[in-house]
């Protein structure tokens, strides 16, 4: 089983040697660790090219600093995907992590054995140490694997809006395939979860994919009432407006809906999910 690891990279001078090395060091080696640079102004680019050394199975992609910008990071996605596609290489997984990411030794083993008993079994991720009451069968942003085959089917690449990041979890089970989060398999964050992007892509996101209003004001309740999430009441209540503030993001490239059916499919699967608990309550 081979696979190439996905790490994107904006002025991490203070995490991104651990987070490195914590890929360097899983039981399950990865084939090729492919970097991007976002144009880092600090000494991250000297970190990069001591990692990076005389290894042939690390590649640093650099780009020219355009200022910080979370949405960039789906662009830097797809052009490691571009990348690793063009070079005619064949791996059976991709796995997706973060500059401030930190994996426990076993990390890949787990997910890929945990894959190999289902087949239908398409993204899975560990648990990023939250208490999170919705999704927990969801995989998470940073630390998820993905099976190739299917990754090609839905073109090797995420769309570049609003909601990417959720976006092929809905894709994979409108598709009839199996997601995971294996909930004690844990790693962190050494950055405080949501520092850098303060949450501001949720509320657009949500639209774009179709979230329904119920589920959206359930959601935001719940982050305010629960504080499970690590999403605080002003961010939530920010994402809540901006989720319903259309108009707001009309000349935001960035903003565009998702497909009819999949938005469709995201909304019919959270009126179920709600009416489940009701039934529950």
């Amino acid at each position: 089983m081979a696979y190439w690891t996905l790490v994107t990279v904006k002025n991490g001078e203070n995490t991104i040697s651990e987070a490195v090395q914590s890929i360097l060091d899983q039981t399950m080696k990865s084939s090729l660790l492919c970097i991007v640079d976002d144009g880092s102004t600090d000494s991250t680019p000297q970190i990069l090219a001591r990692l990076q050394g005389d290894d042939s199975n690390t590649k640093v992609i650099t780009l020219a600093d355009k200022g910080y910008d979370s949405r960039r990071i789906v662009h830097n996605w797809n052009l490691a995907c571009d990348y690793v596609r063009s070079s005619d290489k064949e791996y059976d997984f991709l796995l997706i992590t973060s500059d401030d990411v930190v994996l426990p030794k076993n990390y890949v083993q787990k997910l890929v054995e945990e894959m190999n008993k289902d087949p239908k079994m398409v993204v899975i991720s560990g648990n990023r140490g939250l208490e999170q009451s919705d999704y927990m069968s969801l995989p998470e942003g940073a630390g998820r694997l993905i099976r190739i085959s299917f990754f090609k089917e839905i073109g090797y690449r995420h769309p570049p809006y609003y909601g990417y990041e959720p976006w092929i979890l809905y894709k994979a089970l409108q598709s009839g395939y199996n997601v995971k989060k294996i909930a004690e398999l844990e790693y962190y964050h050494k950055r405080t979860f949501g520092v850098g992007h303060k949450f501001i892509e949720y509320g657009p996101a949500m639209r774009c994919l179709g979230y329904h209003p119920l589920f959206v004001l359930a959601r935001v309740a719940r982050n305010i009432v629960s504080r499970k999430t690590g999403i605080s009441s002003t961010a939530s209540i920010r994402m809540l407006f901006d989720y319903f503030s259309e108009g707001k993001w009309k000349e935001d490239p960035y903003f565009h809906y998702h497909e009819d059916k999949l938005r469709g499919f995201v909304r019919s699967m959270q009126k179920r999910r709600l009416l489940s608990r009701l039934r529950i309550y």
